[in-house]
């Protein structure tokens, strides 16, 4: 591994291709499986065997999509947009939905982080049957895998093809001096943290950067496991619990995306660390996480003072 140039400029994010917001699944609409699309098939093939606690036709019925991004080894990075149901008579004064960002597998290795993304998918799509007793609206964003090549490896990996940590890689004030520093002192050089070269060297950083700058998410949910705690950094009093988990603050690093977004960009992470990498909570915990974490954004997001809905989503890049 090469040392780390502190002095090195980011490399400019328009190396991602131009991407098409994916086609969102109406809230309430399920896929079946025998309906499913050639490229979700061809998703849950590739991706299946290594997500515990999702049976296939979970994964189909995701409707997961290429994005057209791809990881640092040419895998296809998934997404799926989850909408509110069209047609649908709105509250008076409900402004437009709140957007949310949902990550997974941003490490390798924490395989119940891409399984809780999916899952959710479906308590996202089976929102809104009944629009009168529905949620406020959500446009959901959801990225199951940022990192497949970790997740793919013969034995699955914290870091992405080119062993890089991708949640270091962000461009976060003073990175040049700060992340090389923290890598060198207080991880002693573990290379399961080795921030890069450069902020957002890697394909996989760059794709959820410009989510950041494209989509301009209202809240962002990064799923990771095992520590079994929440933790949250940004504007907005935090969740106090989602299911059995309590928030706990982990600390701020360099090129962190919680540092990026809540920190720097003002937007609030919500970052999950489930407890366990290889074993899935079981369904009642899944549900639960799912509500407490719906209640919060109707408390704190949606209601009253803190409301941060309402801020028309900006053109997407074709």
């Amino acid at each position: 591994m090469e040392p780390v140039d502190a002095e090195a400029q980011p490399r400019p994010a328009a190396t991602v291709p131009a991407l098409t917001a994916p086609s969102g699944v109406e809230m309430s609409a399920a896929a079946a499986p025998g309906m499913s699309e050639p490229a979700t098939q061809a998703a849950c093939e590739l991706l299946l065997a290594r997500l515990p606690g999702v049976t296939r036709s979970q994964c189909l019925a995701t409707q997961l999509q290429p994005s057209g991004a791809a990881s640092g080894q040419g895998v296809p990075l998934y997404w799926r947009d989850v909408v509110p149901r069209t047609g649908a008579p709105a509250p008076a004064g409900e402004g437009p939905p709140l957007r949310v960002l949902v990550v997974g597998a941003m490490h390798g290795d924490e395989l119940t982080a891409a399984s809780l993304a999916l899952r959710w998918i479906g308590l996202a799509g089976a929102e809104g049957g009944d629009r009168g007793a529905a949620q406020p609206p959500v446009h959901w964003r959801f990225i199951p895998v940022l990192n497949p090549d970790g997740l793919l490896a013969p034995k699955p990996t914290r870091v992405n093809a080119s062993g890089v940590d991708l949640n270091r890689n962000f461009p976060t004030p003073g990175w040049a001096q700060d992340a090389p520093v923290y890598w060198e002192k207080r991880t002693r050089k573990d290379p399961r943290r080795w921030p890069g070269h450069t902020p957002l060297s890697e394909p996989e950083s760059r794709f959820l950067h410009q989510q950041m700058e494209q989509f301009q998410p209202q809240l962002v949910v990064s799923i990771h496991a095992p520590y079994g705690v929440l933790d949250f950094d940004g504007p907005h009093d935090p969740p106090a619990r989602l299911g059995r988990l309590r928030m706990d603050k982990l600390g701020v690093f360099p090129g962190s995306l919680g540092h990026y977004g809540g920190l720097h960009r003002g937007v609030p992470v919500v970052t999950i660390e489930l407890e366990h990498a290889l074993r899935m909570p079981p369904d009642t915990e899944v549900r639960a996480m799912w509500r407490d974490l719906r209640q919060w954004m109707n408390t704190r997001l949606l209601d009253g003072g803190d409301a941060v809905a309402g801020t028309a989503a900006p053109a997407m890049a074709r």
